[in-house]
């Protein structure tokens, strides 16, 4: 993507068809995929322009709980600011969706989602539904970080 000027990129709700590019933009960022599928992206929101599939986002619901997985931005697009577009739709559909509390692992993005006001927590009190997911118990490291967000302060 060298060269390219990021256009107004769009966010829309992931497609069954979108797998084989999300896959590769996950893998691509060393980010797991063994849990995900085409049938698996109903939660995934995709931000894209006329060219390319820019980042992408997604959320497992768990109740008034929401597990954020997955934000990734293509190499090219990154600083653009796509990274928080992003976290703020997902924010805003977990809103509307009853959710009260988004949960997430992270090993090296701390600092980008605390200025998005999460805040590190011990894992030892994530929801039971959350320590459950592969993502927790087994996909993302010990020493990932877990970080909550209360929505709707």
């Amino acid at each position: 993507m060298s060269g390219h000027c990021l256009g107004t990129p769009t966010v829309r709700q992931a497609r069954p068809d979108d797998w084989d590019l999300v896959r590769a933009l996950l893998l691509a960022a060393d980010l797991p995929v063994d849990d995900l599928g085409p049938g698996r992206l109903g939660g995934f929101l995709i931000a894209e322009d006329d060219e390319a599939m820019l980042g992408l986002i997604g959320l497992d619901i768990f109740g008034a709980a929401g597990l954020l997985r997955s934000l990734v931005v293509a190499k090219g697009a990154r600083g653009s600011g796509l990274g928080g577009k992003l976290v703020g739709a997902i924010e805003a559909a977990a809103a509307a969706a009853g959710i009260g509390e988004l949960w997430l692992l992270t090993i090296d993005a701390e600092r980008f989602f605390q200025r998005h006001e999460f805040e590190i927590v011990d894992r030892t009190i994530a929801p039971d539904d959350i320590r459950q997911t592969d993502e927790f118990s087994k996909l993302c490291p010990d020493n990932a970080l877990l970080m909550r967000k209360t929505l709707g302060r």
